[in-house]
């Protein structure tokens, strides 16, 4: 049966820090598991019946009396919680400290509006994002197009981590050539040192980046939600990544589910303007727990393999896992 859009957001349990932050959240929203608005049976996003298990917003088994969502036009979620790294895209921004995140998300009937925030752990990465979004639904297949605001007044990522690694680099390479060598090793040092710069810059956004982007998905599979985003920089034109991403849903017990996941990214100038095509390969598992009515927990693993465009900027693999609570109403 059809389920509305403010039903689905409801029901968000789905740890935030799985995706991308932006265009990633509003995705994040549209595919997680929810319950029929009468509270009688339980559905998964493909609308297939797993009755006994409670997947709805309440976190109450569906015997008990919960409040009918039909009739509610607006909802909101809190999330808060830590991530060993913050990998955007496939770029670790944070280094080894990780960083603490929230985020706020607000629907008004198809209308979803997000606000997020990330601080680092031990570094100086800060990072803020206000998106809006409106979801169109034409059968199982759901369309939102948004605008993403990123604003990043402190960054201590990748790039900063490969500046310490470079001066390491640099003094041991300088040693060995200024015996016999010095003009020689010079002249190589100060080339490797421009072209390590410039793979390292190409990849930075700016301060500021107002970013487009449109998700298309199908719910038509049980169990099971492919999708596709394409995300495009205004502020680092041509910069558009594309994500290919297929999302799972395992009910475990009540109120108990694991969701793997697994994504392919492609660059087109978003992260690197030296190649465009293969940026790297994602995949991971979380596990959510409904508390209560109200509260929900989650903890997650994450594993993304460079390619091509990531080994442009010096980006290696990344592994990292993400733990926190949401509160949704």
């Amino acid at each position: 049966m059809k389920k509305s859009f403010s039903a689905i957001l409801l029901g968000v349990l789905v740890p935030a820090t799985l995706w991308a932050h932006g265009p990633g959240h509003i995705h994040r929203q549209t595919d997680s598991m929810t319950a029929d608005v009468d509270g009688h049976e339980g559905h998964d996003h493909s609308g297939h019946d797993h009755s006994g298990h409670d997947h709805s917003a309440s976190g109450k088994s569906f015997e008990e009396p919960i409040l009918e969502k039909d009739s509610r036009w607006w909802g909101a979620s809190l999330t808060t919680g830590w991530e060993s790294r913050h990998v955007h895209y496939g770029v670790d921004e944070t280094g080894t400290y990780g960083a603490y995140t929230t985020e706020l998300s607000v629907t008004m009937g198809n209308f979803i509006f997000g606000a997020w925030s990330g601080f680092g752990v031990g570094n100086d990465y800060q990072e803020w994002d206000f998106t809006a979004a409106y979801n169109v639904e034409i059968g199982p297949v759901f369309i939102i197009p948004g605008y993403n605001f990123r604003y990043t007044p402190g960054e201590a990522g990748h790039e900063h981590e490969g500046e310490d690694e470079h001066e390491d680099h640099s003094d041991h390479e300088h040693e060995e050539h200024h015996s016999d060598h010095e003009d020689e090793g010079h002249d190589e040092h100060a080339e490797h040192e421009h072209e390590t710069h410039d793979a390292h810059a190409s990849h930075e956004h700016g301060v500021y980046g107002n970013e487009i982007f449109l998700v298309l998905g199908t719910t038509a599979i049980p169990y099971v939600t492919p999708s596709a985003a394409v995300i495009t920089n205004l502020n680092n034109t041509p910069g558009t990544f594309m994500e290919f991403r297929l999302d799972g849903e395992v009910p475990i017990v009540e109120s108990f589910r694991l969701q793997p996941y697994a994504l392919l990214g492609l660059n087109f100038g978003y992260n690197t303007k030296e190649y465009y095509g293969w940026n790297n390969f994602q995949f991971g598992l979380a596990a959510n727990w409904q508390v209560n009515r109200v509260v929900s927990v989650f903890a997650g693993v994450n594993y993304s393999v460079a390619m091509t465009a990531m080994n442009e900027i010096d980006q290696g693999n990344v592994v990292w896992a993400n733990v926190g609570v949401t509160f949704a109403y």
